[in-house]
């Protein structure tokens, strides 16, 4: 089942890294014990932007779960632009999935890979 998963990310991947506005994408998979996987990557954009992400999966039961997730947009500067995750903050936030922007932090839910490229693709005007 996390190999499913993997594929279907890196599909994903490969679909972007072949369109004019990425220059390079890397990613990396490791399957774990006890059903878990962890996939971690980067996609350099032509503006030098980045996408730096992670997930942690579980797929014991029976179907894949992302335990721990972050996707962290930044500019050529390496300044923040958006990041969704899950991490645990102090001190607590309200809503365990969020997403930070700027100095704001909102609820969201968990995106995925693909719908966090496509509102980097729409936001930057690459259609």
């Amino acid at each position: 089942m996390i190999q499913r998963y993997f594929n279907e990310l890196k599909r994903v991947i490969d679909s972007y890294a072949a369109a004019p506005f990425v220059l390079d994408a890397q990613v990396s998979f490791e399957l774990r014990p006890g059903s878990q996987g962890y996939a971690v990557g980067v996609l350099l954009f032509q503006d030098r932007s980045a996408l730096h992400f992670r997930e942690y999966l579980d797929s014991a039961a029976g179907h894949v779960s992302k335990l721990m997730y972050s996707y962290h947009y930044q500019d050529t500067d390496q300044q923040l632009i958006f990041r969704y995750d899950n991490a645990r903050h102090q001190p607590t936030l309200a809503m365990p999935e969020h997403k930070h922007v700027g100095e704001a932090i909102v609820a969201s839910q968990a995106p995925t890979l693909a719908e966090v490229l496509t509102e980097i693709v729409m936001t930057r005007g690459w259609v």
